[in-house]
């Protein structure tokens, strides 16, 4: 069956249009010169969700109910199968599956089937207040890789990674490329010191990261991930 896929997005939104910005780079690398050389897409800016990170950080509302109230829109666009651009609201794939009766892409066991591959075992994982909290990495890891040892980030570091999440998403992104506050600089001195630690792979679990960041060492960066599956999905289709 052809799919149609539905990106519930909006988390963020410069994470979702760097999602398409990857895609659409990656078929013009593989020789797209007409628009109907690229995958057919139905994109949601779910902006008006509840934050992901804030429910399981205990400190706001679910966002469960707008979520699916998000696939039904795209559903009722055409869609046939989901993916979420956010690392975070794959907390609750297994409800969000269950309650719309929609195939999605799962970009955390996508992740891990990389990290497979690479036989690393000690990983170093940059995620948001609420995956961290959620275990969101952590319930995939100790069924599929329980022999792999997970590397976090000291709480003041944990901090700078979310205020580096917090300026993709606001005018620091902005700010001229050696300014200390803009998130790529900030990042860059994060993943110094998490390989400092002793990770020798890092997992860039934020899709809002990849916005402003591109890591110079050895890292399966979340985002990139979620486009590739999108692509193999589509040339499997074809």
């Amino acid at each position: 069956m052809k799919h149609t896929l539905g990106i519930i997005g909006g988390a963020g939104v410069a994470a979702t249009n760097t999602l398409l910005e990857l895609i659409e780079v990656a078929k013009l690398q593989d020789g797209a010169f007409r628009d109907m050389h690229h995958p057919e897409m139905i994109i949601l800016q779910a902006t008006q969700a509840p934050s992901r990170s804030m429910f399981l950080e205990g400190r706001g509302a679910s966002y469960i109910e707008a979520y699916l109230e998000a696939i039904q829109k795209v559903r009722s666009a055409g869609a046939t199968k989901i993916a979420m651009c956010c690392n975070t609201a794959h907390w609750g794939i297994s409800t969000l599956e269950q309650k719309s009766g929609m195939p999605f892409i799962n970009v955390i066991y996508e992740v891990l089937m990389l990290v497979k591959k690479t036989g690393k075992k000690n990983i170093g994982l940059l995620a948001s207040d609420g995956c961290l909290k959620g275990r969101v990495y952590e319930q995939y890891f100790e069924k599929l890789l329980p022999d792999v040892t997970l590397l976090y980030p000291s709480d003041q570091l944990q901090r700078e990674i979310t205020r580096g999440i917090c300026n993709i998403k606001n005018k620091s992104r902005l700010l001229p490329e050696d300014h200390p506050d803009r998130p790529r600089n900030i990042f860059t001195r994060v993943t110094a010191k998490m390989f400092d630690s002793g990770a020798d792979l890092l997992i860039i679990g934020c899709t809002d990261i990849r916005v402003d960041f591109k890591c110079a060492h050895t890292a399966i960066d979340s985002l990139e991930v979620l486009a590739q599956c999108i692509l193999r999905d589509s040339e499997n289709e074809q």
